[in-house]
């Protein structure tokens, strides 16, 4: 039962993160923008290690490696575009962060809702 409520607790954080994300992220990119140097250092550190987190995923395999990888992938483009946003300003740039961030996240709630065939297994 504590697994099954832990679990219902990370999908009403994600759902929240979401939300937070729709409404409030074009300010966080916007004030991300006005300390450049600090913001690309850390942009490269997060793209860096969500790069290495790609092949982890793809390298663990199992029913959700590709539903994972590609929510991985959504983040490194959301990532490159607040660069974009960082360094060269355009107005495209932080909605499609936004969008990008948002697709995300939709795919890591589906990779949560994704029945794990071990699992099954076991209960049966």
């Amino acid at each position: 039962m504590p697994e099954r409520t832990a679990r219902i607790v990370e999908i009403v954080s994600i759902v929240v993160i979401g939300l937070a994300v729709l409404f409030y992220g074009w300010l966080l990119i916007a004030n991300l923008a006005r300390f450049p140097i600090p913001a690309v250092v850390a942009l490269v550190v997060v793209l860096v290690l969500q790069t290495g987190a790609i092949r982890r995923n793809l390298a663990e395999g199992g029913p959700a490696a590709r539903i994972r990888s590609s929510r991985d992938v959504a983040f490194v483009a959301a990532i490159v575009l607040a660069l974009i946003d960082v360094l060269w300003p355009v107005r495209w740039a932080v909605g499609a962060c936004v969008a990008a961030t948002e697709f995300a996240i939709v795919l890591e709630l589906l990779a949560r809702f994704t029945p794990d065939p071990a699992a099954q297994e076991a209960e049966r």
